[in-house]
């Protein structure tokens, strides 16, 4: 009786394919989680320098640093996994990946606004467009992070850092 499953890795020869795709279907969250993560700690510090102070800051620390990253890049990496890695390569890659991180990201933007409007921990009531400028600032590194998985050159730069 044959296993309900399809064996990936059949042979020592297939090691090297598989660890490539691996590489592949990993990038995208690797480096929405990346980008979410570094765009998190600027948002966290200006909330807590400028805006609303420590109030509740392990609030805002939990979903600044874990649950935004982590959501932001999953569901970008899956999305991305499933609707462009192995159908679309190059700038229609690039673009169609800037067009989904606006669609996607620009919706979480939109729901921690208007939790925020609830919560208060980060300053949406007192500054609502510190939220709202952020469309096109998720476009272009939509648009960057294309680049990178999707061209040549890109490519070769992922491969140097280790990604």
């Amino acid at each position: 009786m044959a296993p309900p499953y399809q064996p990936i890795i059949t042979s020592d020869e297939d090691i090297p394919a598989a660890r490539k795709l691996r590489t592949i279907y990993l990038r995208p969250f690797l480096l929405f989680w990346l980008n979410s993560l570094f765009a998190e700690i600027i948002f966290l510090a200006v909330s807590v320098f400028i805006m609303t102070g420590t109030r509740d800051l392990l609030y805002k620390v939990m979903w600044t640093l874990v649950f935004c990253p982590l959501g932001m890049g999953g569901a970008m990496g899956g999305l991305i996994n499933c609707f462009i890695v192995d159908h679309y390569y190059g700038k229609k890659a690039a673009h169609f990946t800037g067009i989904l991180s606006l669609l996607v990201l620009s919706a979480c933007n939109y729901l921690c606004y208007n939790l925020d409007r609830r919560f208060g921990w980060f300053g949406a009531n007192d500054h609502p467009m510190w939220f709202h400028w952020r469309y096109s600032m998720i476009w272009g590194v939509g648009y960057a992070n294309g680049l990178f998985m999707f061209t040549d050159k890109g490519q070769e730069r992922l491969a140097r850092r280790g990604l």
